[in-house]
């Protein structure tokens, strides 16, 4: 193992987390098709609510070793480091076992409370009873995570989500069409055992880090000389993972509490309007399950950046080194915007074609798929900028822009669902609009305060923004000549999935071929990333000598 830089360990983790999410887009492919658009509504519900509680009960803990594992290495105090990812793992035990016993005791009243008389409660019940048991091993692997990450080992972390998804993947294509194929089991048990597949992926993940740190543990325990000569005490450390846990906790549970909120009043909007019960939940398992697998291309650079810029964060801040502090910050922000908005854009103007890729023909899932692309980069900002914030111990921020989002999301969605169904616009998208409104006033909340606590400038995001004008207007008008030509050729012939699936990969290797060789060029790419890293990837490609 070896440790990375920020921007080097921000690409290994961007790159990890795209193919585990390009990996969990493609099976839905075949899933989709083996379990149904009613097994997918039942697969989303037990997803939304497993995560809930996964994040609820565990997931402050990771992020709040990472910080505190940093703080120490940069103050030199190893023995104090190893000691915390000793306790962690023991707080996280209790964590998880609470929420365990919780989640497979009380599944029934959270099956009613979700679906009330729409749907089956006793099916409900059986795949949330499932998937609890990945709150006995997904906490532990999530920690050993944030140990890894906190040592500035991205990198292996990174690859041990690729090996937990493959893994998973495997268990849960294989599983449910045996089961529902072969044994001629229903749905039911299908989707148990594809929510089996969770379990086993996390199973081996957590092996895999574990084999690689007793593998490298002279390199881990470099600078301990006696694990009984501590400065801090057991209380000490404890109270350091709570009181970093918390707003982790708050930022991690915005997400579902955002698509909990969202899917319970996006059926109860629509229902107001005159939409039938089917309607209703098929739009709610599009907007908040599978329209979201896709966008993930976007997301995942947030995940990769929260991923690796935590010590760096926490090393800038113990330092008092505001300017660093504030290029982190809008290093952070500019890669977002150079990567997301393209993707987009891709996304945007091959919304039917991308959709019809995963899941067929869809009335709605292209136009939410629209919607949805851009949301998706106001998450990405708002996701990464809290966990900024955490390393900066600015938690008063991430209350006040966390709160305020959630609360006008949940006051917006039905008012803005009925104003666009009066004014004859796509009424289902006023959940993704009331969402894009929460996330825009949480960003606004942070940037305004962080300019005015710490006289951050925000100039390089503005250039960022000026360079990109070219080469995303060059990438457009290309992506436009494509989408002309891909909807003659479709017209004209009896066009096969294989042949969109191809047609939708040239549009997408051209457009980001053009679009990288013009940021190149304008040197926008290396005002965002740096010449160094540029010139690496270059040299390795054997493009530069």
């Amino acid at each position: 193992m070896k440790k990375n830089s920020f921007v080097e360990g921000t690409i290994v983790a961007y790159i990890a987390i795209l193919l585990t999410k390009i990996l969990g887009a493609i099976y839905v492919i075949p899933f989709y098709k083996i379990i149904g658009e009613d097994g997918g509504v039942l697969y989303s519900y037990a997803y939304n609510i497993y995560n809930l509680f996964l994040n609820i009960s565990t997931s402050g803990i990771p992020t709040a070793v990472s910080i505190i594992i940093s703080e120490y290495n940069a103050l030199k105090m190893f023995n104090e480091r190893e000691y915390t990812y000793k306790i962690a793992n023991r707080t996280i035990s209790i964590f998880a076992f609470i929420a365990f016993i919780i989640m497979f005791i009380f599944a029934k009243p959270i099956a009613q409370f979700l679906i009330s008389d729409l749907k089956s409660v006793e099916s409900i019940v059986l795949v949330i009873r499932i998937i609890s048991f990945c709150l006995l091993i997904i906490p532990f692997l999530s920690v050993t995570r944030g140990y890894l990450q906190g040592n500035k080992y991205v990198s292996i972390s990174s690859f041990s989500q690729v090996i937990e998804q493959i893994s998973r993947i495997f268990i849960v294509l294989v599983g449910s069409y045996i089961a529902i194929n072969i044994l001629n089991y229903n749905i039911d048990i299908g989707v148990s055992v594809a929510l089996s597949g969770t379990v086993i992926g996390g199973i081996c993940a957590f092996l895999f880090l574990k084999y690689k740190i007793y593998k490298n543990k002279d390199s881990l325990k470099f600078g301990i000389i006696d694990k009984k000569n501590l400065s801090v005490t057991y209380k000490d450390i404890l109270k350091k993972i709570i009181i970093y846990a918390i707003p982790v906790i708050i930022i991690s549970i915005t997400q579902n509490i955002y698509e909990i909120v969202d899917q319970k009043l996006i059926i109860k909007g629509l229902h107001i309007i005159g939409y039938k019960t089917e309607e209703c939940e098929l739009l709610s398992s599009i907007v908040i399950t599978w329209a979201p697998k896709i966008c993930m291309v976007i997301n995942a650079l947030a995940i990769g950046l929260c991923t690796s810029i935590i010590p760096f964060i926490v090393d800038s801040y113990i330092k008092k080194d505001n300017k660093t502090l504030n290029d982190k910050f809008n290093q952070a922000i500019n890669t977002i915007i150079f990567i997301g908005i393209p993707l987009a854009l891709f996304l945007i103007l091959f919304s039917k074609e991308s959709y019809y890729i995963f899941y067929d023909n869809s009335k709605y899932g292209s136009i939410i798929l629209c919607a949805l692309a851009i949301v998706s980069i106001l998450f990405s900002i708002h996701m990464v900028i809290n966990m900024i914030l955490q390393g900066m111990k600015k938690y008063k921020i991430i209350y006040l822009n966390t709160i305020v989002g959630i609360v006008l999301n949940t006051l917006l969605d039905i008012p803005l669902i009925l104003l666009l169904n009066k004014i004859g616009f796509y009424p289902y998208l006023g959940t993704l609009f009331s969402t894009a409104i929460g996330q825009t006033v949480s960003i606004l909340i942070v940037v305004i305060s962080l300019k005015k606590e710490f006289k951050f400038s925000y100039k390089s995001v503005i250039t960022t923004l000026k360079k990109m004008l070219l080469p995303l207007f060059l990438m457009t008008f290309i992506m436009i000549l494509f989408r002309i030509l891909i909807n003659y050729i479709n017209l004209t012939f009896n066009i096969s999935y294989i042949i969109i699936l191809l047609e939708l990969c040239l549009s997408a290797i051209i457009s980001i071929l053009i679009y990288i060789f013009v940021s190149y060029k304008n040197k926008s790419m290396q005002f965002i990333l740096g010449e160094d890293i540029i010139d690496k990837v270059l040299l390795k490609l054997k493009i530069k000598h």
